[in-house]
């Protein structure tokens, strides 16, 4: 009996042992496999994150460089009118300075001469000069035209133009101007495309 009892424990406990010891197993492969998938998860969400942040710093850097490229663009722009200005200054500094009434008067005087012969003596040519200058250019573009010519060209002052003159014919609305401000931003807008291979060289 005792034998038998002893036998009975013996088996017992080898099955108590070899099932502690495939719920170990069960467990031990439950773990292994619950960790390599938190490792996959973590990888992926790790990768996942990567290419984000590497997307993100691609377009940073994208847009810092739009917006140095625009401000260079800002920065020769302002350059450039600048620039233009102080040509523009220049010019009609220049233009002041050269543009004497008895140049002007002669200039009138050759264009007026022009027209006409052109165009015959039945237009009359009406020169609009600065205020302070009227007496002197009539006094030139008198000594310039012929005495028939004389009668059909009048000079008005005009207190807005500070150099240079205006030009209008009879039956026509058109205002040739050939005031210091349009000679000097005509002679300006020529020099710009220089100006401007100099400044984005």
């Amino acid at each position: 009996m005792a034998d038998e009892l002893q036998a009975l424990l013996d088996r017992l406990d080898k099955e108590g042992v070899q099932k502690g010891e495939a719920e170990k197993a069960r467990l031990i492969a439950e773990g292994e496999a619950e960790a390599k998938t938190i490792l996959e998860n973590a990888k992926a969400q790790a990768s996942a994150m990567v290419a984000q942040a590497e997307s993100e710093c691609a377009m940073m850097r994208q847009k810092s460089e739009e917006a140095l490229r625009q401000s260079g663009r800002q920065v020769l722009l302002q350059v450039r009118q600048e620039l233009e200005g102080r040509v523009q200054k220049a010019v009609a500094s220049m233009l002041k300075a050269e543009l004497k009434p008895g140049v002007v008067g002669q200039i009138i005087g050759q264009i007026c001469i022009g027209y006409l012969k052109d165009n015959g003596v039945t237009d009359d040519i009406s020169v609009l000069v600065p205020a302070d200058s009227l007496s002197a250019l009539e006094d030139a573009v008198k000594a310039s035209l012929a005495e028939q010519l004389r009668e059909r060209v009048s000079l008005k002052p005009d207190k807005r133009l500070t150099g240079g003159f205006k030009l209008s014919f009879s039956g026509s609305q058109v205002v040739y101007d050939f005031s210091d401000e349009a000679l000097a931003e005509a002679i300006a807008a020529h020099l710009s495309p220089a100006l401007g291979a100099i400044i984005t060289a």
